[in-house]
Formats: C-alpha cells, sequence, structure tokens
C-alpha cells in the first residue's frame, strides 16, 4: 500500500506529488502535461507524445536515447496522451530501479536531466523536429486512427459516445483526425511544444522507496519550465436531459452485431452518490454474477458479450453487447428492463454484496503494481480527490439499495450506436 503521499508547488501550475511506499523496489516518475480537449490542438497533442521521447539536442537518434536509457540500469520510458473528460494529457513515463536497491546516488538525476532534455531541448532541425521524426510519426498515428474501425467493440463505443456527446468536446478523440493531423508540419510541433510548456498546468507524479527530501532536491534541480499564463481547464458539463433517444446504425462487414446503449447518469463524480453509480455498475454489467450477464447472456442467449462501463468525468453509463443481428430490439428491451429493476430498488443482499466485494477488490489490487497506481492516483488527482483508499472503501461498503435507487432515480437512455450488417442498412430506425 501507499504509505504517504506529498504535494509540492514547485512553480506557477508545476507541482510534485510524491507518493511512498516501501512495497515497490523501482520508481516510476511520471510527467504530465495538462491541456483543453479541443480540435485546434488534439491532433497536435497525440503526435507530439510520439515524437518527444525519441531525440535530444544532446542525443540525435531514438537508437542513441535508447542505448542511454539502457545503460541507466535497463530504464524505460512511455510517452502517450490519454484523456480524462473533456481534457488532454500528455503524459510521459519513467521506470527506474530504486537507488537504495542498486547502491547508486545519481541515477535519479541523470533519468530527470534525460526528461528535461526531451522537453526543453528537444533536437531541432530547421526550426523544428526532425523531419524524418515527424513523418514517420505521422504515418503511425494515421495508421492508427484508421486501424479504430477494425476494433469493433471499442468503435460501437466511440460510435455511440461521438453520437450522444456530437455537440461536447467530449465527442473528440484522444488521438485527433487524419486530417489535422497529416497538416502538422515539424516547426508547427516545435511551436506548439514550446507554447504548452509554457501555458499548461504540469504534474510530475513520483511513486515508490525513496527520500522524499532527495527527491525533491534533484526535480529542482533538473527540471525547469518557463512559465507564462496558464491556460484553464474547464470542468465538462454533466446534466443532459434526453429528449428521445437517437439511435445511429453504420454499416459493417460482420457476422455478429455491436451494440453500446449510452446513458446520462447526472451525478458528478464529487457527489456522494457516486459510490452508488459505481455499485449499481457493477450489479448490472460488472461480470458473471452481473444481471446482463445472469439475465441477458446465460438466461435469454441473445448475448455473446455484454458489459457495462461508467466514463466518469461526464457521468455516462456505456452498456455493450455483441449479439446476433435479429436481437437488437429484444437485447435493448431487456437492458432497460434490468435497469429499472435496479433502479427501483429490486435488488438482493447477495447481488449488492458481491457488487461491493468486487469493487472493493478492484481498488486494493491497483496498488499491486507502479503503473496501476499511479494511473489511480493522477485520476483523483483531476477529479480534485484526495487519496483516502481506506476512506473510499468503506464509503463502497457504506452503499445500500436506497443510495442506489437515489442515484440511479434520473438515468435515461440517450443513445443507441449498433453496428449492422451492410445489408440491414435500410432497417435501421
Amino acid at each position: 500500500m501507499i504509505n504517504r503521499t506529498t504535494k509540492i508547488s514547485l512553480n506557477k501550475g508545476v507541482n510534485l506529488h510524491m507518493l511512498h511506499s516501501e512495497k515497490f523496489k523501482t520508481v516510476l516518475i511520471g510527467l504530465y502535461i495538462k491541456r483543453p480537449l479541443n480540435r485546434a490542438e488534439v491532433s497536435l497533442n497525440a503526435l507530439l507524445s510520439r515524437v518527444i521521447d525519441k531525440a535530444t539536442a544532446n542525443i540525435p537518434t531514438s537508437r542513441e536515447l535508447n542505448q542511454a536509457f539502457e545503460t541507466l540500469y535497463g530504464s524505460l520510458i512511455v510517452s502517450d496522451v490519454h484523456k480524462y473528460g473533456e481534457k488532454q494529457m500528455i503524459q510521459l513515463k519513467i521506470q527506474v530501479p530504486g537507488e537504495k536497491y542498486i547502491g547508486t546516488t545519481n541515477l535519479y538525476k541523470q533519468i530527470l536531466e534525460l526528461l528535461n532534455d526531451m522537453i526543453n531541448h528537444p533536437r531541432v532541425v530547421d526550426g523544428g523536429f526532425d523531419p524524418e521524426v515527424v513523418a514517420r510519426e505521422k504515418e503511425g498515428l494515421i495508421s492508427e486512427i484508421e486501424l479504430r474501425k477494425d476494433h469493433k467493440d471499442s468503435w460501437a463505443m466511440s460510435c455511440c459516445l461521438e453520437t450522444m456527446c456530437k455537440d461536447e468536446l467530449y465527442r473528440i478523440h484522444e488521438f485527433g483526425s487524419v486530417e489535422d493531423v497529416s497538416k502538422i508540419t515539424p516547426v508547427d510541433l516545435y511551436e506548439h511544444l514550446k507554447a504548452i510548456i509554457m501555458s499548461s498546468e504540469i504534474d510530475i507524479c513520483i511513486i515508490g522507496d525513496f527520500d522524499e527530501d532527495e527527491m525533491i532536491h534533484v526535480v529542482q534541480q533538473t527540471l525547469t519550465f518557463e512559465r507564462g499564463d496558464i491556460t484553464p481547464l474547464i470542468r465538462e458539463k454533466i446534466y443532459f436531459e434526453p429528449v428521445a433517444v437517437t439511435y445511429f446504425d453504420e454499416p459493417h462487414e460482420l457476422t455478429q452485431g455491436k451494440m453500446c446503449l449510452g446513458y446520462r447518469v447526472n451525478v458528478p463524480y464529487e457527489s456522494p452518490l457516486y459510490t452508488a453509480v459505481l455499485v449499481a455498475s457493477v450489479i448490472l454489467g460488472g461480470g458473471g454474477s452481473s444481471r446482463f450477464f445472469k439475465v441477458i447472456r446465460e438466461r435469454e442467449g441473445l448475448c455473446y458479450t455484454i458489459y457495462s462501463r461508467l466514463e466518469k468525468f461526464k457521468s455516462i453509463m456505456l452498456v455493450y453487447a455483441g449479439v446476433d443481428f435479429e436481437n437488437f430490439d429484444k437485447t435493448e428491451q431487456l437492458v432497460e428492463a434490468q435497469i429499472q429493476e435496479v433502479r427501483s430498488g429490486n435488488i438482493s443482499d447477495e447481488e449488492l454484496d458481491i457488487a461491493k466485494k468486487t469493487v472493493i477488490s478492484n481498488i486494493r489490487s491497483i496498488s499491486d503494481y507502479p503503473n496501476s497506481y499511479i494511473n489511480y492516483y493522477y485520476n483523483l488527482l483531476v477529479s480534485e480527490r484526495d487519496i483516502d483508499d481506506e476512506g473510499y472503501i468503506e464509503r463502497i461498503k457504506a452503499v445500500t439499495k436506497e443510495d442506489i435507487v437515489e442515484a440511479l432515480k434520473n438515468m435515461k437512455l440517450d443513445t443507441v450506436a449498433r453496428l449492422i450488417k451492410e445489408e440491414n442498412h435500410d432497417e435501421s430506425h
């Protein structure tokens, strides 16, 4: 478990978060650049995350940079983007052995100097990033965007979210679009890096077994950020009242239908009722003991796969199902019926107990791995919630049927997205 957490302000909009745990023999360093999610820069951020860890002014090739990390006791770096509600984070994570376990005293300093060089002293060619690197990473990002459609389960959920949030920033995918990625030049990307380093909130999260005072000193000594006006990050709107259910059908070459039902739950994550929403989601679609699995898959035999998932920052519940094409409507009816049952408080003590134990087990297992825990912690950080695992577990244990009834009382079906056979397209709603 995490023994303690410490937060230090390093500069305007720059904070250091230290999560001390004697459980891990490695130290994980995460640097998070927080940006608003919008069309103007989403593709730039996605591409930047793929270019920023490829070279520095002093180490001009990705092969040499990888070798530099390898010589530092096999340290590893991963860079990507992630969407937290209507915010987009550029994330760089470096995993290193704990100094106390390898008998050295300057590994953290060397690693953080490399990280600082990637951000503040990248390789620049003719006023921009290396054109060859940018071209290669653009091709890879465009390919990944185009391949999204091939992953039918996640594509059905994306179609549902993009349809129900068509007038909201949340509709934007974290990778951006092929059109916008294609337009980015090496100079555009480098200028964007300089702009966001000056204007972004930045969090540095470090988890592991280390001396905190020494770590603060090393971070202050090695990581520098020029500061300007900080871009404000606006809280997402979550309260919506669907007037009618929207149906979205998209034809594909499929042997099995895919459907996703999107519900507006209308409970913000900071509400005391959000724990009840979490437990309710597990009761409905959280595995082999859930209502959807037992009733719709096992008893009725309508689905090959069915589960629910929460989009915490938008208070949306998604229900995904893989079904035969002729069973779309019946599956939708049964999903609605089971939600109504739970919303009415028709929940057995056993169901409630299993769901709570599932949620608690998931929370406790997070601390088994540094990467899982740093992701969990940062999710809490973006939610502006203090880390208190045991307190949160106690709140899960305290959830009652009445809490679930209250939490789901304003939950309404907004959108149904279906991937259908191409020849069935004319039969859509």
